[in-house]
């Protein structure tokens, strides 16, 4: 006996959407503020300079927040190999002088005039909408599972193989041949951080999607040698592990932002010394607006101030997890984990390095850390999200029947 249970519109997704909204802007407010505070390090001619540059782009990320919430997923879907060429084509363009601009010794810029333009940034976009659509593909495949016959698509005909072979090209081969080219893209920057970031949130999406743990985990262990042997073998990278294992020690060199950015969270104590009365900023912290305007929110707003940041950022992740749990859509159901997860893991990330819990790199503070481009590409993470949260269907993900 089959009874078919009654469709119920999940409760409080309209709420988790405006919670979003809400936080991100309070995000992007607090950052400005910090942004005006962190410019006192500065010379006195350029003391606003970070804080109005920043503020021109918050029109554009508003715009890209709302384009990309209202976007037809569906359409984009069609068309992910091109988005996936397009930021190809920027990060090869980034490459070559006298359209990108090098930027203290990283091809990752390419000058517009009036705005610079992060081509690795774009990346990200390419990675969650054709990942994304990879992974329902091949949920498509081994699902419809049935006497080992599968098709393909619509225009094959119908194979009879080994469900593996299907497992290992369609949930394996094609996923992460696109986080590999996307990967070799960022790396002409060079930009390890952005690379291991992207790797990161496309091996996440892959294990939640189904892939089998016995591609997965020797495709770990040859990444992580390979990073070792390419680490050992870059000096600037290994200097910066040395300095991460010995601060102290290197506090003069290497390690001297590390070492008073982490000053600065000491003197900050528990409320801080109010907005734009740090020390360090104002004398010690070099470019504290940028990776390290955490150390800057910790000396002016103490632990209190740094705890609800990371809370903001907890909280996000956990209203975009509870609205994906009532996805119907495979596709979307990546499409919201994948930006989340480029949100949240960005920010543990730079936190992480402010701390001097993972070894320094380049990686912003979402919505705080001055950056253009990065503001308006974490604006689209937010507008997918909010357009995937918009798009979920009536009936939760389980079964709509119960078989008795």
């Amino acid at each position: 006996m089959i009874l078919a249970m009654k469709p119920e519109r999940p409760r409080g997704l309209g709420s988790y959407a405006f919670w979003i909204v809400v936080i991100v802007v309070g995000l992007v407010i607090f950052g400005l503020v910090n942004q005006y505070s962190a410019g006192i390090s500065l010379s006195s001619k350029n003391r606003t300079a970070a804080f109005e540059r920043q503020l021109l782009y918050v029109p554009f990320a508003i715009l890209a927040c709302w384009l990309t919430y209202r976007l037809n997923l569906d359409q984009v879907r069609k068309h992910w190999f091109k988005v996936f060429i397009v930021a190809m084509a920027l990060m090869f363009a980034a490459r070559i002088p006298g359209i990108g601009v090098t930027v203290n010794g990283s091809w990752r810029w390419i000058d517009l005039g009036v705005i610079r333009l992060q081509a690795s940034d774009l990346g990200k976009i390419a990675l969650v909408i054709g990942l994304a659509h990879l992974l329902a593909n091949m949920q498509r495949h081994t699902l419809g599972l049935k006497f080992n016959v599968f098709q393909l698509s619509d225009r094959e005909p119908y194979l009879f193989t080994r469900r593996g072979w299907i497992d290992f090209r369609e949930g394996f081969l094609k996923p992460s041949g696109l986080i590999l080219a996307i990967c070799a893209g960022i790396a002409l920057g060079p930009d390890l951080g952005t690379i291991i970031l992207c790797a990161s949130v496309g091996g996440v999406m892959m294990i939640i999607s189904g892939v089998r743990w016995k591609y997965i985990l020797p495709t770990v262990f040859v990444a992580v040698f390979g990073l070792v042997i390419l680490v050992l073998n870059w000096e600037t990278r290994m200097r910066r592990i040395t300095s991460f294992i010995d601060p102290w020690g290197r506090r003069e060199n290497e390690s001297y932002q590390l070492f008073e950015g982490m000053v600065a969270f000491g003197v900050g104590g528990i409320t801080g010394k109010g907005a734009a009365n740090g020390l360090q900023v104002r004398a010690y912290l070099p470019e504290a607006h940028t990776d390290f305007i955490l150390a800057n929110i910790g000396e002016e707003h103490g632990l209190i101030g740094t705890s609800l940041v990371t809370l903001a950022y907890l909280i996000i992740f956990w209203l975009a997890y509870r609205a994906m749990r009532f996805s119907t859509d495979l596709y979307r159901l990546n499409v919201c984990l994948g930006a989340t997860l480029f949100l949240v893991l960005q920010a543990l990330v730079n936190m992480g390095v402010v701390t001097g819990l993972l070894p320094t790199k380049g990686i912003s503070l979402p919505f705080l850390s001055y950056g253009g481009t990065n503001l308006v590409i974490m604006s689209c993470m937010v507008g997918l999200i909010l357009n995937c949260i918009r798009d979920i269907q009536q009936v939760p993900f389980h079964s709509r029947e119960v078989k008795t």
